[in-house]
């Protein structure tokens, strides 16, 4: 589900004259190099669009084949949304200038008459968080050091978008259903129909409508219109906590409860036993899950220019990564033994996460 909070603008493209964007007009924001579909073609590599494997507000979006057997995804926009054709334009208008080996990446697009769709490369697993809540009885648990390397490769991407591109943009939808997953589990982050240019100064903000998903939505952002790229690195900090416990960014208990208040409130004890995922069946480095919970807090705190960049998001969740290869290593001699001191020599110090986090607890919280 989207959340908009105030009033869009207007559409400056509206389905009305779509068609009139053709290869050569100046506002088509597609290279030469992309290729161009009809949806006729369109319509023979889905199959008549039998196959979908996702839904939202811009439309369907369905399971392809070329002639070359190359599988792709299909972005197709829903004739009766017009937020649908802006977020449309404005994620045509993104891919073509982002490239990252953690970021989808676009084959095509269709601009025929008014059906409007983007192509992208299809992503076999799914998203990240059909692994965490599967959707189906099918899809495989992932382990903790799957988690945190899918959490490395997403931070990558996030990483580009703030400080490789040029100019800068601020995703402002990272979610678990964003994040999806190759036939290998390589990571790529999904879905720039939101996506907001910014100037990448120090404590810059840009004043726009709120947009985003409940559970993700930076409170700074909801409350003060002002968005930065640390409005990702909350929204990034929910995914870590997801990862670690299994669960929704929003609980349905008797009241909905966020799940950054429901892992601070569990963890006033100091149990980190309390929260993790049951699925991970105890088989994880308990000071990798520690440092990770300690990267999800700094992430989330109220207060964005406290929060890290994602350049120090990716350097820690490294670490943390390491911490769980060693443990891997040391239960599984078979694996490799590639950077073990380094491994054990973070092992040693990282004994002191639990005692700082429990020091760092208002008496109130304790």
């Amino acid at each position: 589900m989207l959340y908009l909070k105030g009033s869009s603008t207007s559409l400056s493209v509206g389905p009305g004259n779509i068609s009139k964007l053709g290869r050569g007009h100046r506002d088509n924001p597609f290279q030469l190099e992309n290729r161009q579909f009809t949806y006729e073609e369109l319509e023979k590599i889905t199959n008549d669009f039998k196959n979908d494997i996702g839904k939202g507000g811009f439309g369907t979006v369905y399971h392809g084949c070329l002639e070359d057997g190359t599988q792709v995804a299909v972005k197709l926009r829903s004739h009766s949304s017009s937020q649908g054709t802006k977020e449309f334009l404005a994620e045509a208008q993104n891919l073509i200038r982002i490239h990252h080996k953690n970021l989808v990446s676009l084959v095509g697009y269709c601009m025929d008459g008014d059906h409007l769709a983007l192509v992208y490369e299809f992503m076999s697993m799914g998203t990240l968080q059909d692994h965490l809540r599967g959707k189906s009885s099918s899809v495989t648990t992932l382990n903790w050091g799957q988690r945190l390397q899918i959490a490395v490769e997403a931070a990558q991407g996030l990483e580009y978008l703030h400080k490789g591109c040029r100019p800068p943009l601020i995703h402002r939808d990272v979610k678990t259903t964003n994040i999806l997953l190759s036939d290998s589990l390589e990571a790529k982050i999904a879905d720039f129909g939101l996506s907001k240019v910014f100037q990448n100064d120090v404590d810059s903000h840009v004043s726009t409508t709120v947009v985003g998903t409940p559970g993700y939505l930076d409170p700074e952002y909801y409350f003060t219109y002002q968005l930065s790229e640390k409005s990702d690195v909350y929204s990034f900090g929910v995914v870590l906590l997801e990862l670690i416990t299994g669960q929704p960014p929003i609980l349905r208990l008797p009241q909905n409860t966020s799940l950054v208040q429901w892992v601070h409130e569990r963890l006033a004890t100091g149990n980190i036993e309390d929260i993790v995922d049951a699925n991970l069946q105890s088989l994880y480095d308990v000071n990798s899950i520690w440092k990770t919970a300690d990267i999800a807090f700094k992430c989330t705190t109220r207060i964005s220019h406290q929060r890290p960049t994602m350049t120090d998001v990716l350097m820690d969740l490294k670490e943390s990564l390491t911490l769980e290869r060693a443990r891997e290593t040391s239960e599984f001699p078979s694996m490799s033994s590639k950077n073990l001191d380094a491994e054990t020599t973070g092992i040693s110090q990282t004994s002191k996460f639990e005692i700082e986090y429990l020091a760092g607890l208002s008496p109130a919280a304790r």
